[in-house]
């Protein structure tokens, strides 16, 4: 009976005072709603704002924003550094802005046709070319008129640079395997046709195609080398190497190569010099430089060096051969890219040895340099960290 009395109360003491606040609250004038009502919309515009803002500075390609009069309405970070902007853009007129024809013609058509467009466009940014995607969007209101229309630019320099290095190894991958199996393909056809029975040629012919046969295998190894680095397949398995030896045993397989062409193959190693690399690896990666050293030497020789440089370990193949000039040293490295393709295939080589040599150095941690001079010679270094 005490519990019901009790509870009575509380609902009375409850109802009291819901029925006190709903008078309180039928005091407030229309102008106080009002008032509460713009404090609510406020906050949320603020709020909405600082979202808005916080989105546009997280955007990586450049951003701009124009008006229906063609002024500057907001410009990014991104656009500012892709243009070169030094100073704010807001408020002056696109076409102070951008100061690119192409550029330019693009948002007068967007203008014009009240429709996005989109172009690849050439900007020149310190001394190089950038290619661009840039595309224009109208925003237009209720009635079909433009309020404002936005820009934005994507730099796919990188992306382009990709799609032609795919073009280029496709070409040239199909022009190295073409050539081998021509060639084996004519002299097998030579041999059925009755060249059989030519002893004086038989053997000639023979060993063009297995001379043929093993640079096609030399391209599919290489090929298979490097796609398994590239897809991180291969392991770096450490161990303390001594450097001395591991040269020895190169100029070991290279000899008689050094003398059939009269060069000599020399060592400066400090005794007793350790190393840690994976051993099979670091073999490729010698093999791979003084193979190629020999092969681009006519006079004098190839030496192997080692020695310490602002703390780093620096091993140096140097050679004094023909040189590479300065304008494809950049390109060293790449698949396939030879600087006298007719020599390079002449010589044997694939085109993919200098590729395979960068990327098993950097996974080694490591980093190559390349410095040549024509008629005087190159020296390709692999300096290491001290550990």
């Amino acid at each position: 009976m005490e519990v019901w009395i009790f509870i009575s109360i509380f609902l009375i003491v409850v109802v009291s005072f819901l029925l006190i606040r709903i008078y309180q609250l039928s005091k407030i004038s229309s102008k106080e709603i009002t008032k509460i009502q713009r404090k609510i919309n406020d906050r949320y515009q603020q709020d909405s704002l600082e979202h808005f803002e916080t989105i546009i500075k997280s955007i990586t390609d450049g951003l701009l924003i124009v008006d229906n009069k063609g002024y500057v309405s907001f410009a990014n970070k991104s656009f500012k550094d892709i243009m070169k902007l030094d100073d704010p853009p807001e408020g002056k007129r696109f076409i102070e802005v951008i100061r690119n024809i192409d550029l330019i013609n693009l948002l007068r058509k967007c203008i014009e046709t009240k429709q996005e467009v989109k172009d690849e466009v050439i900007i020149k940014k310190l001394g190089y070319n950038i290619t661009i995607l840039a595309k224009a969007i109208p925003i237009l209101d209720s009635v079909g008129k433009i309020s404002f229309f936005i820009l934005l630019l994507q730099d796919i320099t990188r992306l382009k640079q990709l799609e032609n290095l795919r073009t280029e190894f496709i070409a040239n991958i199909s022009h190295e395997l073409k050539t081998p199996v021509t060639t084996i393909k004519s002299y097998t056809e030579t041999l059925l046709e009755g060249a059989i029975e030519d002893r004086e040629n038989l053997r000639k012919f023979i060993e063009i195609i297995k001379n043929q046969t093993d640079r096609l295998n030399a391209l599919i190894e290489d090929l298979l080398t490097l796609s398994k680095i590239e897809y991180g397949e291969i392991k770096i398995e450490k161990e303390k190497l001594f450097l001395e030896s591991m040269v020895d045993s190169v100029f070991q397989i290279f000899s008689d190569k050094a003398q059939k062409k009269g060069v000599y193959l020399k060592k400066d190693i400090p005794p007793h010099t350790v190393i840690s690399a994976d051993r099979e690896k670091f073999l490729q990666i010698l093999i791979n430089l003084i193979d190629n050293a020999i092969k681009f030497t006519e006079k004098g020789g190839v030496t192997v060096r080692f020695y310490k440089e602002d703390s780093k370990g620096i091993i140096s193949v140097e050679d004094t051969g023909i040189g590479i000039p300065k304008e494809h040293l950049h390109r060293i490295g790449e698949r396939f890219y030879r600087v006298d393709k007719a020599r390079s295939r002449l010589l044997g080589g694939t085109g993919l040895g200098l590729a395979i040599v960068k990327h098993l150095v950097s996974a080694h941690g490591w980093q190559l340099k390349i410095e040549s001079e024509v008629g005087v010679g190159t020296k390709v270094k692999i300096m290491i960290p001290s550990e």
